[in-house]
């Protein structure tokens, strides 16, 4: 082998090497401040990563380009959370904290996944465990069709998917082009090594957020589950996160609608109802509720036909249901 042939297959492999195998530089990065989770709308405490509850919501920026969870300069190609389920439900969609995007020209795609974890990864410890996988649901949605505006953007599978094991759900980005866009997280510290968040490099392998040669960050994504509990009702005997929330009866909803919920402790409680964009339509302040069963009656007449979601709010902890509003 020639000299100038050995010098172009060095440089050719530590190329390769540097771009697709780089470990993470957390150093270069800045951290974002967004508006709070309890300002928008949020599906359950249970289906939200626990951490947003007490943690603070951060946008990491890659001062490289990009955002560290999203488009970036290392082509990492997806980004997934994972749920434990100790009680069965159904799961509708994704609801995605979107912190930030931009679209250049005709808008990118981007797909939402539910993962079943039965593919390989690897943790904090450089352990082998079950990472995202198998795609049970998928849904293709456009850049342009992203919220940033202090909204979640509500995406919904085709038909729901049962959940009665533990899953992921995530954004597949690998077809993303000129567009950016970055997802909003927790801060590092805030998910207390539960290692539920995970990355796909730019080589299809799946990593936790927290490994050393990823990030190295404990923490959460802004990757909510939306979930349908209509089989549900406060006379089972469990509770999601110290609350119990029934289907509206009627459902669909046409004039006014009856919907029950049990708290475990007196909380402030407040109802809410947003539409499929996330917008606030209404707002119901029950004040200072004693631990127990609730009724609320809500009007639904001067709410225009379809899909919507009723979020009872009690302190910090939501618990999100879908409702369909007719005439």
């Amino acid at each position: 082998m020639n000299l100038k042939l050995s010098v172009f297959l060095f440089v050719a492999l530590f190329i390769y090497s540097t771009t697709i195998f780089a470990q993470h530089d957390k150093n270069k990065t800045k951290a974002l401040a967004v508006k709070p989770l309890s300002s928008i709308k949020a599906p359950t405490d249970t289906l939200q990563p626990a951490s947003f509850a007490t943690g603070t919501p951060t946008l990491y920026k890659s001062t490289d380009g990009g955002y560290c969870f999203g488009v970036n300069t290392y082509a990492d190609r997806a980004f997934a959370q994972t749920y434990k389920v100790t009680t069965s439900y159904l799961v509708d969609g994704v609801a995605l904290w979107i912190g930030a995007k931009k679209q250049v020209g005709a808008a990118d795609t981007l797909s939402v996944i539910y993962y079943q974890p039965t593919g390989p990864g690897t943790d904090s410890s450089g352990a082998a465990i079950d990472a995202p996988d198998s795609i049970y649901r998928s849904v293709n949605i456009m850049v342009n069709q992203l919220d940033t505006g202090g909204v979640l953007t509500f995406v919904l599978f085709p038909d729901s998917a049962i959940a009665s094991t533990d899953y992921a759900l995530g954004i597949d980005i690998s077809r993303m082009n000129d567009d950016t866009i970055g997802l909003v997280s927790t801060k590092n510290g805030d998910a207390h090594g539960t290692q539920l968040s995970w990355e796909k490099y730019s080589d299809d392998t799946w990593h936790t957020i927290l490994e050393p040669t990823n990030w190295g960050w404990d923490l959460d994504l802004g990757i909510f589950a939306i979930v349908d509990e209509s089989t549900a009702n406060v006379n089972d005997n469990y509770f999601i996160d110290g609350m119990k929330l029934s289907q509206n009866q009627p459902n669909p909803a046409a004039g006014e609608a009856l919907i029950q919920y049990e708290i475990q402790q007196n909380a402030n409680i407040t109802f809410e109802i947003y539409d499929i964009s996330g917008k606030l339509v209404v707002s119901y302040n029950e004040g200072n509720q004693t631990a127990g069963k609730h009724d609320i009656t809500i009007d639904t007449e001067k709410i225009n036909s379809g899909t919507y979601f009723y979020s009872l709010k009690a302190d910090n902890r939501r618990l999100t249901k879908k409702m369909t509003v007719t005439r």
